[in-house]
């Protein structure tokens, strides 16, 4: 298996398990609170809703772009006003939004070389540092992003 099937792999794990804990959580408790402020609707609706804008750095690394040039505020900002519009969103829009988003994403994933894959952008967002499109996809942009917010849901539960 190549590196980016392996990647991919990883990923569509990270969904997986993601999905369950959004199918398994108690309804009593999808409004509850999690560690970042949100409801577990927008927590959960943060990750199935945030691929576009991990895409923009993903493929702006392996496509050798220019990183978007969005600040911590910016991100946050988004972050912030996307939770605030989905604070009673449904486990069936969040997991319909995941598996189509997700799909996608791991099909990119898995289709990148080993070249994109080590290729870098500086990313404003950790200081100007060149990162490769592979820390990208393991990093908090990608697996580690989902795996961090299947933890907060976890919590709550």
């Amino acid at each position: 298996m190549g590196r980016s099937a392996d990647l991919a792999d990883q990923f569509e794990q990270a969904l997986a398990a993601f999905a369950k804990a959004i199918e398994d959580h108690p309804d009593d408790k999808w409004n509850a609170k999690t560690e970042e402020g949100w409801t577990v609707a927008a927590a959960a609706q943060h990750v199935s809703g945030q691929f576009p804008l991990e895409m923009e750095y993903i493929t702006a690394a392996a496509e050798g772009k220019e990183s978007p040039a969005y600040s911590w505020d910016d991100i946050n900002a988004k972050n912030d006003s996307r939770a605030a519009a989905n604070t009673s969103v449904s486990k069936e829009q969040v997991l319909s939004e995941l598996k189509e988003s997700g799909a996608s994403v791991a099909a990119y994933v898995r289709g990148l070389s080993d070249e994109q894959l080590d290729s870098t952008i500086n990313l404003p967002l950790a200081g100007g540092a060149a990162v490769s499109t592979e820390q990208l996809l393991l990093g908090g942009v990608l697996i580690d992003h989902v795996n961090g917010h299947l933890k907060s849901l976890q919590a709550v539960a």
